[in-house]
């Protein structure tokens, strides 16, 4: 009995060795075919995930880590300034990914725990947070104009700046989304997100909806082609809006301005930050909110008047001054 228990032993600990050499290659491998089948909505984040991939690929080749073992905490270390220059967001973003990646090999491919990247982030500072400035109203009706003779991106920029979704919220947003009989668009009803994701899961919300969200639903051109991805096809048509108008326009940066413009109208911070689906408030004042002064030369009450004045005409009156 006890031979077999050393010999059982044994096993195990060679097992435990075979496992430490496996190569991150395969590992990469196993985990993106995973992804791509976890869940649907992974299919809409595939080109982001797969160039978080493609540099932490680099990296590993370049810290010649090429077996699981190989990755230490020593090296972990310097990934971030592997990364120099990079944003913050986008550096947190590939070590939640990289961490995603060692917590696959874990528990799906039977490998022994590793806590290199545990606790490893950047702080955000003034170099290395890229700040996103709100568009100003002119540059708000500039871009509607611009792409009013395209309905589809038309309908989409236009509900961007009424309700502040998100590039991935407004990929998959469905006609399901939408009830009308409680005037409610229920944003992420159910958790879209697979087991395993870089990112937690906070945005589902409800917004009001609107006379002119009601009209955009009824021109039904945001519901056209189902596998057009707005997020994928909108960026070639943003750089032509930019090279023509000469406004910097990233789709991002609509969530910035109705998170702002809100503000400037007076609009209560706890609401804003429910409809924007952020966990606390402070990630709404610290990321996205911006007032915006620039709007009237008579301070404070005049941004106030300015902004309560727009956001009426976006949500009440826009579709009958065009029409």
């Amino acid at each position: 009995m006890e031979k077999k228990l050393i010999l059982g032993d044994f096993l195990v600990k060679i097992s435990h060795l075979r496992g430490k050499r496996k190569l991150w290659r395969e590992i990469f491998g196993d985990y993106m075919a995973d992804f791509y089948q976890t869940a649907k909505a992974k299919a809409s984040w595939k080109c982001q995930v797969e160039k978080q991939i493609v540099t932490i690929k680099q990296w590993f080749s370049d810290q010649k880590i090429v077996h699981y073992n190989d990755l230490t905490r020593e090296k972990a270390r310097s990934y971030a300034d592997w990364r120099g220059k990079k944003s913050a967001s986008t550096v947190n973003k590939e070590l939640l990914r990289l961490r995603a990646v060692i917590k696959f090999a874990e528990r799906f491919m039977g490998l022994p725990p590793n806590f290199a990247f545990d606790g490893i982030t950047v702080r955000e500072t003034s170099e290395n947070t890229r700040l996103v400035a709100p568009f100003s109203i002119s540059e708000c009706k500039t871009i509607l104009d611009w792409v009013g003779k395209k309905p589809y991106y038309h309908d989409m920029v236009l509900l961007m700046l009424l309700t502040g979704m998100e590039n991935k919220a407004i990929s998959l947003m469905t006609k399901e989304w939408w009830h009308l009989k409680e005037k409610l668009l229920f944003v992420f009803p159910q958790k879209v997100s697979g087991v395993i994701d870089a990112k937690n899961q906070h945005r589902a919300r409800k917004i009001p909806i609107t006379k002119t969200m009601l009209e955009i639903y009824r021109r039904g051109h945001i519901f056209e082609s189902n596998g057009r991805r707005f997020n994928m096809r909108s960026q070639k048509l943003f750089r032509k809006c930019t090279d023509m108008t000469g406004i910097g326009v990233h789709c991002h940066k609509f969530r910035h301005t109705f998170a702002s413009q809100a503000l400037s109208a007076g609009y209560d911070v706890v609401r804003v930050s429910k409809m924007l689906g952020h966990k606390n408030i402070n990630v709404t004042l610290k990321h996205y909110a911006d007032f915006i002064f620039s709007e009237s030369d008579s301070g404070f009450e005049g941004m106030v008047k300015v902004h309560k004045e727009w956001l009426k005409y976006l949500n009440e009156g826009y579709f009958k001054q065009i029409l």
